[in-house]
């Protein structure tokens, strides 16, 4: 995990939460210290949305 850019993290993040019900989803999203859920709603949200999109055309 340490050697794994952060970006590809939140890409990571976001096939996870994408698997997960809603109350896995909130368990993990609790996990996350605050600044890390503000990351992840304004850049990693975002990024994984497009990189779905790319992937799933």
């Amino acid at each position: 995990m340490n050697n794994t850019p952060k970006l590809t993290l939140l890409t990571l993040l976001g096939a996870v939460l994408e698997d997960a019900n809603p109350a896995e989803r909130a368990i993990v999203l609790g996990g996350l210290p605050a600044p890390v859920r503000v990351i992840w709603n304004v850049i990693g949200r975002p990024r994984y949305a497009r990189h779905i999109r790319r992937v799933r055309g």
